[in-house]
């Protein structure tokens, strides 16, 4: 099965997510480690939700957190989903940037507490269903994935669900394309393959 949605980059959690992505990278490839948040937004709710997502940005930014992610809204396919994205180098590195990110949360008082104890109880208002995901790159399977993702302002963001024991058939399928891409020289075109290897059924990419 395969779905394709066309996203528009909306937020920036932290003005240095961009170097996040790139560092450690000159030649601009993707992180290795990618944690997707995807929310279903209520119907009708996702003016409301671009608010209470905007206030949770402002308490991230006044707490100085470390985390980094990058919002995605959609432009065409569903219109009541929003998908969160954040990339590191490895499984260790995201942990520490939640675990960070959690406690400087966790130890907040006074008024921020009360506002995020507000935005606590406005969430199920908001959200019909959240997932989380972490995918693992396969740089093999991907094509010409180096861009400067600070120049993105649009992603089409494609699902695939391979069926089970398939895997290795579907490699040998995403490298015959990508194949035929290079002998047809197509410069302009750029996808970076993750394998979801939490939170999602196995064999999804």
């Amino acid at each position: 099965m395969k779905r394709s949605l066309l996203l528009f980059v909306v937020v920036l959690l932290s003005a240095t997510y961009a170097q996040l992505f790139a560092q450690d990278r000159p030649d601009a490839s993707p992180p290795k480690v990618l944690y997707i948040v995807k929310e279903d937004i209520k119907p009708g709710m996702m003016d409301a939700h671009s608010k209470h997502a905007a206030s949770f940005a402002n308490i991230f930014r006044t707490l100085d957190t470390p985390n980094y992610r990058v919002a995605l809204a959609p432009v065409a396919g569903s219109e009541n989903e929003v998908v969160y994205i954040t990339g590191c180098n490895s499984f260790k590195e995201l942990e520490d940037l939640l675990n960070a990110t959690e406690k400087q949360i966790g130890g907040a008082s006074g008024s921020m507490k009360a506002e995020l104890d507000r935005l606590g109880k406005e969430a199920p208002l908001l959200h019909a269903g959240m997932r989380d995901m972490f995918g693992l790159f396969r740089p093999e399977l991907s094509y010409n994935p180096g861009v400067d993702i600070r120049t993105m302002r649009y992603f089409s963001i494609t699902t695939i669900r391979v069926r089970p024991g398939r895997d290795a058939q579907f490699a040998e399928y995403a490298q015959g394309l990508i194949n035929a891409a290079r002998k047809a020289k197509v410069d302009t075109y750029h996808t970076a393959l993750y394998q979801i290897v939490s939170g999602a059924p196995a064999g999804t990419y």
